[in-house]
This record gives C-alpha cells, structure tokens and sequence, in this order.
C-alpha cells in the first residue's frame, strides 16, 4: 500500500469512526481494521483475533479485559522505562568534558 493509500485508509477509518462512535473497531473499503478513537466502551478484541475470541469462549469477556488491561500496563511501563533509561543516558555526540 503507497503513502497515499494509507492516508486514504486512514482519513476513511476517521471518517466512519465519526459516525459510528458506538463500534469499537471500524473496516475500511481496503479490508482493514482500524481502533475507532472516538469509541468509549469497554475494551473489545480485534475482530478476526481467533486468539482472543477463543479465550472469552473459555474465560469470559472480563477475564479478557484484565488479561489486556494488565498487558497493556506493562507494555507502558516498559515504554517508560526505556524512555528514562534513553534521557539518563550520556549523550555520546556532546561529551560533559569540552577538552579532548
């Protein structure tokens, strides 16, 4: 898909959520899923993750929603971690001492 497409995709997967803010996934004419942002309900799977269909046919939807939940907080705590190990880390084009 070009860089045109992707705008294209992006702008319409925009312009659905719009209008259907009740859908927490929305699919655009080039068969792609995109999260709707404008969607404020509970979490839901991607629609053709058969992963996670089959484990609320097991546990349920809100064994699910944790199981994410608690991925999702790691994910963002890891991101943040590496994020302040990045800005504590000496910067190696600008040494601390100016002689050489």
């Amino acid at each position: 898909m070009s860089e045109y497409e992707s705008m294209a995709d992006r702008d319409e997967a925009l312009e659905l959520s719009r209008a259907a803010p009740h859908y927490a996934w929305v699919l655009t004419d080039r068969d792609v899923w995109h999260r709707n942002p404008f969607y404020h309900g509970p979490e839901m799977p991607h629609p053709e993750d058969d992963g996670a269909h089959d484990f609320i046919a097991d546990h349920g939807i809100d064994a699910w929603r944790e199981a994410t939940e608690a991925a999702r907080a790691a994910a963002i705590a890891a991101a943040e971690a590496k994020a302040r190990e990045i800005a504590d880390a000496p910067d190696p084009w600008w040494p601390d001492d100016p002689t050489p």
